[in-house]
């Protein structure tokens, strides 16, 4: 943390928050970042609902460009 410039009392978890809020953001699917993760589908969507509801969003709106 110090290298990245990183000001305490930030923590390893708070990082790890941080990456799986971007990575959600960014369009990886719950599924995806399980896996990266090493964690359930359900803790992804229990601990990041929001976030994965945003993702839904955008889901269907490439489905829907698609013509599906």
């Amino acid at each position: 943390m110090e290298a990245a410039g990183i000001e305490k009392p930030a923590r390893l978890y708070d990082l790890r928050s941080t990456f799986a809020s971007n990575s959600l953001a960014a369009g990886i699917t719950p599924f995806e970042l399980s896996r990266i993760m090493g964690t359930s589908v359900n803790m992804i969507e229990l601990r990041y609902g929001t976030l994965v509801a945003t993702a839904n969003d955008a889901i269907l709106a490439r489905l829907e460009a698609f013509g599906a």
